[in-house]
């Protein structure tokens, strides 16, 4: 493997891993197509469009290794007989894989894995065309369909046309009894060179009985006079020259399709393929400079992860300004440059918000980046399960988080390897109950309010509530007693506990009751919840619901014991004023009878005394709502709302999962932000009587420790 040892080659190099993801993702793609298609001849000039792109790519940054076999691989596209394979789509997955582990490999700086298994599929991929071509022969024709010409051979072909030769070509099948088979090559290319001009030629290997070689030559000479010369005695046994019908259209199609895929090249085809899009010898003009990709900026993440967090700061410093005002309005109301400072502070306020949502903006990428991920991922799951499953995808234009995205990844194709394995039924059973054989699963995304949800949604067996409540007994999850008070949805909840899985048998991609547990933990990290909807033999749906950003959120401040916290706005449906005297007892927690509706609390503070001053004492409830369920948050009193740029937080500056980050106000203070659904987690545990969790004001408590070292380090978490 040669290394390119300047800073070029380390920029050209990061470049082809990243242009080779979405290269390799066109190959799954384009694999999965010919899959449903076989033999679909502009698939598989596609997929070699792609190989030949990714073996352009590897070589001008010297991975040699991946070069060589995508360059093998492309040579056995090239020819009709190989291309009407079966096998051939599963020679493009197995490709996929194998160029993937070997750039993945390249990236790490490691020996990448032997591609020697790939080689003996395109070898035998190679060694079956014979009965193939046999096949494609028409009645009276004794050669086999002549093969693809490639993008470069095309272009020569339409140049060709351009100046007003005429093009051949020439069929020559090699005499089986030739000794000397390189030789004859060399002895045809050399007949067929004296005839006019070779724009390219091909040799089929792939049968020691018929050899067979193909010349494209433009020439002013009449076919039979062609023929005449490429008829050499005891090298020679059949010559056949034909008009090549169609040329221009085809090699007009092939040069658009490469100019196209030339403007969204990475600049490391650009610098090592003499085939950028521009003027040609036939006159076609260069694309468009809107469809050249040249406005396009390639920046790295955490470039603009440090402008977000300036604009961040900038909006500490908006609320500092802000707050002085007020404080300036109070001590000195006559000022007369009051009125100019507060329209200067207006005006930087106006311009800070267009400055967030443009960075905002810069962020958000479709989720059509991780939908893509998932055809043959579902694929490959359902052939290893023995189901049939068709994947739907819609909303794949709705903009999330490029963090977000990247980050629920992971918990996205445990949903989606759940609902084949578990969900979605064999085709026998499917047949029995009255349904297609095929199952289908759909994803879909849509923004909500300041959410972004994602749905996986399946019409498998659905999920039966009785046997997930039966088998987290059996776990030890839950005990017998308290299980009949849970309902339908806290009993659904038990799917993502650790360990928990319902399955009969363990397979590889099912029954360890690894996967639904980590779901539930990514999207409390991120600040979003799952929700289940089921119907037994009708399907399951999940829904992921997320926030916009992680970064800047519109939150409620609030107080609890004099100590100062913020839940995200958008999370609270309504606030209740309530005395201590109304609330009441239900087994081991509070409620509260709101309207028609008991409504369970949350006290994150120290229960009230027995006296009748402090059970006639005035609370606010903060009605939250998480999906599908209420909870009423217990507070002394309301701050207002506030901006707050939210700072992240590790495991060992908080030893509590209830807070999920920090930020700082105007004023200097610090606020800790709740992490709702732990809060609403925790609560649901305490009700089925989980013993050992530590009460709320002592978790609390602990993180109150967070707030004072944060304001002795002035401020800066």
């Amino acid at each position: 493997m040669t290394q390119l040892p300047d800073d070029r080659g380390a920029e050209l190099r990061e470049l082809f891993f990243e242009s080779a993801q979405e290269l390799l993702q066109v190959l799954n793609e384009d694999a999965l197509k010919l899959e449903k298609q076989p033999g679909d001849g502009e698939t598989v000039r596609a997929i070699r469009r792609t190989v030949h792109t990714l073996k352009g790519d590897a070589a001008a940054c010297g991975f040699r290794d991946l070069s060589e076999v995508a360059h093998e691989l492309e040579d056995a596209l090239a020819l009709e007989s190989a291309a009407v394979e079966s096998s051939l789509a599963e020679v493009a997955f197995t490709a996929a894989d194998t160029f993937g582990a070997m750039v993945a490999a390249y990236r790490q700086n490691v020996p990448p894995p032997s591609p020697e298994p790939l080689r003996k599929l395109i070898s035998s991929l190679l060694s079956g065309t014979a009965p193939q071509e046999a096949a494609q022969k028409k009645p009276g024709n004794g050669s086999p369909a002549a093969p693809i010409p490639t993008e470069e051979e095309a272009r020569s072909i339409q140049a060709a046309l351009a100046k007003g030769k005429r093009v051949y070509i020439v069929s020559a099948q090699i005499d089986p009894h030739c000794a000397m088979p390189i030789a004859a090559r060399h002895l045809l290319l050399g007949a067929v060179s004296e005839g006019g001009e070779v724009l390219g030629e091909r040799s089929d290997i792939g049968s020691s009985a018929n050899k067979r070689m193909w010349f494209w030559v433009a020439t002013t000479l009449a076919p039979d006079r062609l023929a005449e010369k490429c008829r050499i005695p005891t090298v020679t046994v059949a010559v056949k020259v034909e008009a090549v019908k169609g040329a221009e259209a085809e090699s007009t199609r092939i040069a658009e399709a490469t100019a196209v895929a030339a403007a969204h090249a990475s600049p490391a085809e650009k610098d090592s393929s003499s085939s950028v899009a521009g003027e040609t010898e036939s006159g076609a003009k260069p694309l468009p400079a809107g469809a050249s990709g040249d406005n396009i900026l390639r920046v790295d993440a955490e470039r603009i992860d440090s402008v977000l967090n300036l604009v961040g700061e900038l909006i500490i410093g908006k609320s500092m300004l802000q707050q002085t005002l007020q404080e300036l309005t109070k001590r000195y109301p006559r000022e007369t440059l009051r009125g100019r400072l507060a329209d200067a502070i207006g005006f930087q306020a106006r311009v800070l918000n267009d400055l967030q949502r443009s960075v905002m903006k810069i962020r958000m990428v479709p989720v059509e980046q991780l939908f893509r991920r998932f055809p043959r991922m579902a694929r490959d799951v359902a052939k290893q399960c023995g189901r049939k499953v068709e994947l739907e995808m819609s909303g794949q234009d709705t903009d999330l988080d490029k963090g977000l995205l990247d980050a629920i990844s992971e918990p996205l194709t445990h949903v989606v390897r759940n609902a084949i394995s578990h969900g979605i039924e064999t085709p026998e059973e499917r047949t029995r109950n009255g349904k297609p054989p095929h199952g289908t699963i759909r994803l879909n995304a849509y923004h909500q309010a300041n959410q972004v949800t994602v749905e996986v949604i399946d019409d498998g067996r659905g999920i039966d509530v009785s046997r997930v409540k039966a088998k987290a007994i059996q776990q030890g999850l839950i005990n017998a007693e308290n299980s009949a008070a849970l309902t339908e949805g806290e009993i659904l909840e038990l799917i993502f506990q650790p360990g928990f899985s319902t399955a009969e048998q363990i397979t590889e991609v099912a029954g360890r009751g690894v996967g639904l547990d980590v779901v539930q933990s990514v999207l409390h990290r991120l600040k979003g919840t799952v929700e289940i909807e089921t119907r037994v033999g009708q399907g399951t749906t999940f829904r992921l619901k997320l926030p916009l950003t992680l970064a800047i959120i519109k939150a409620l401040l609030f107080r609890i014991e004099q100590r100062l916290y913020a839940v995200p706005l958008n999370s609270v449906a309504e606030i209740s004023r309530a005395h201590e005297s109304d609330l009441h007892q239900v087994g081991r927690h509070e409620v509260l009878q709101m309207r028609t509706q008991a409504l369970s609390l949350v006290r994150l503070g120290r229960p009230p005394g027995d006296s009748d001053q402090q059970r006639s004492a005035k609370i606010f409830v903060l009605v939250i709502a998480m999906g599908d369920r209420r909870l009423g948050l217990i507070v002394d009193s309301l701050e207002g709302e506030e901006e707050l740029v939210i700072k992240a937080l590790d495991d060992q500056t908080v030893a509590t999962d209830l807070v999920s980050g920090a930020s700082i106000l105007g004023d200097g203070r610090v606020v800790l932000i709740l992490n709702l659904a732990a809060v609403i987690e925790r609560s649901l545990r305490d009700r089925s009587g989980d013993a050992g969790q530590a009460p709320f004001g002592l978790l609390l408590t602990q993180a109150d420790r967070l707030r004072l070292t944060l304001a002795h380090a002035g401020g800066q978490p």
